[in-house]
């Protein structure tokens, strides 16, 4: 048994390291970032009252000191017309899709640059009222694919500012972009970027315990996980308990024939909390149990403020009431589920050989589902429950969103509104060793429930 755990832990390692390379590349291909929604933008952030360049400076600065502005892995395969991604990415998405189109139709990306780059600075030095006055050519040169729209884009500038150096060398370099290489963006380009990327970067961390640093304040990941952990963890294994034991129970009163007239109640009642989402369960308990118009039992918002020199019993008592509504809507969430699946794995039971000589031994019926019945359910009753844990941490997003409590689920979505890649790809991450973990427990779990297993698991 302990060789065949072993093996599934080692067999374990490669499907993470997978996850987690998937959920790191489809994280940095997400458009937006928050680098460019709290720099750049005018009017927002530290930034706001700076000019464009100092914003574009600071912008490349946060890029260089995150390690963003490296390349996303060991090697690219793009097009020899698209510019080298070290380049694209010290500049923003809107500026990244204006100088990729600009090179793909002129099929050289050194050119292409050059000429983005000095409009760029031309935008910049022109003050209010020349860059009103220049902003129908701007656009046209920014937007048009037609080199000889450019061309007189360019022109018009200068007309207007024959004095401007930089306008000069934007129309001189108009002109030499006429002499287009429409072919070259077929030519496909490798490009070796060696350990300097961010994917070793983050894996080498991986590897020595660390997984990074936030985007928003620059915090640890790791202990931003271990604060918000220990609420999500309460709230996940108290409903997982409650509600397994609730289920058995039930599905147990169920199968005996003194209930069956609770089954006809019990059964409906059940299919109509299964068909509530789950989060218009957690508003119905809010309205019901939490507001002044009903019954104001419980407190609503977030987990209170906790004081100085508590004990850990006062900080329980305090927390509790919090934590009530959110178990419960968990809880009520996944019970029917359960309780019919139980019921199910128990009906199965029920019609086998032991079950059908333990009632003719005269045994009570109560006895036989609980001494012999359960004890042969057990399978696929471990197999359910090793599947209730990811659930409920799905379940949790929704819970400690609409409840306000700071968790890994709020977290998630707030890392994910903000962009905080390394934070989002380390909850991911997290989540993955729970459901690793739970199928080794139920392997472990099924050893025990039938020793069979365990035989076949050594030979």
């Amino acid at each position: 048994m302990r060789y065949y755990l072993l093996k599934r832990l080692f067999l374990a390692i490669p499907v993470l390291w997978l996850l987690a390379t998937l959920v790191f590349m489809l994280s940095r291909l997400l458009p937006g970032s928050y680098a460019a929604e709290s720099i750049l933008q005018e009017g927002n952030g530290y930034y706001a009252k700076g000019s464009a360049a100092d914003r574009a400076t600071a912008y490349q600065q946060y890029l260089i000191r995150t390690g963003q502005h490296l390349p996303l892995f060991y090697f690219s395969v793009s097009s020899g017309a698209t510019p080298p991604d070290s380049l694209l990415r010290l500049l923003p998405e809107a500026a990244q899709h204006n100088l990729q189109q600009l090179a793909w139709h002129i099929g050289n990306w050194q050119e292409a640059y050059t000429f983005w780059r000095t409009l760029q600075e031309l935008q910049l030095h022109a003050g209010p009222a020349e860059l009103q006055a220049l902003a129908p050519f701007l656009q046209t040169i920014t937007t048009t694919t037609n080199v000889q729209q450019r061309v007189e884009a360019a022109r018009a500038i200068i007309k207007y500012d024959t004095a401007s150096p930089l306008a000069r060398k934007l129309y001189r370099l108009a002109l030499k972009l006429q002499q287009q290489h429409r072919l070259s963006f077929m030519i496909p380009s490798l490009r070796w970027h060696g350990t300097a990327n961010q994917y070793h970067k983050w894996l080498t961390g991986i590897l020595h315990g660390n997984l990074g640093n936030s985007y928003r304040d620059s915090r640890s990941v790791t202990d931003i996980i271990v604060e918000t952990s220990a609420n999500t963890f309460w709230i996940i294994f108290i409903s997982m308990l409650l509600t397994t034991l609730a289920a058995l129970e039930l599905s147990i009163k169920l199968m005996q024939p003194r209930y069956k007239q609770w089954r006809k109640a019990v059964m409906p009642l059940l299919f109509l909390i299964d068909s509530i989402p789950l989060f218009v369960l957690a508003l119905l308990l809010l309205v019901l149990f939490a507001s002044p118009a009903f019954l104001q039992l419980f407190p609503v918002y977030g987990l209170g403020y906790g004081y100085g020199g508590q004990t850990r019993i006062e900080q329980i008592t305090h927390t509790l009431p919090y934590l009530v509504l959110p178990i419960l809507c968990l809880s009520l969430a996944h019970l029917p589920y359960l309780v019919n699946q139980f019921y199910n794995a128990l009906s199965a039971a029920e019609s086998m050989d032991y079950t059908r000589t333990a009632r003719a031994k005269g045994l009570p019926y109560g006895l036989i589902i609980r001494k012999h019945m359960l004890r042969n359910a057990l399978l696929p009753i471990i197999t359910l429950l090793s599947d209730f844990l990811p659930a409920l941490i799905a379940g949790s997003v929704i819970i400690e969103t609409i409840f306000a409590i700071p968790g890994m689920g709020r977290l998630l979505v707030t890392s994910v509104q903000a962009r905080d890649y390394p934070l989002l790809v380390a909850i991911v991450l997290v989540v993955a060793v729970a459901k690793v973990v739970s199928h080794v427990l139920a392997d472990i779990c099924y050893a025990y429930a039938d020793p069979r297993i365990r035989y076949q698991s050594q030979a």
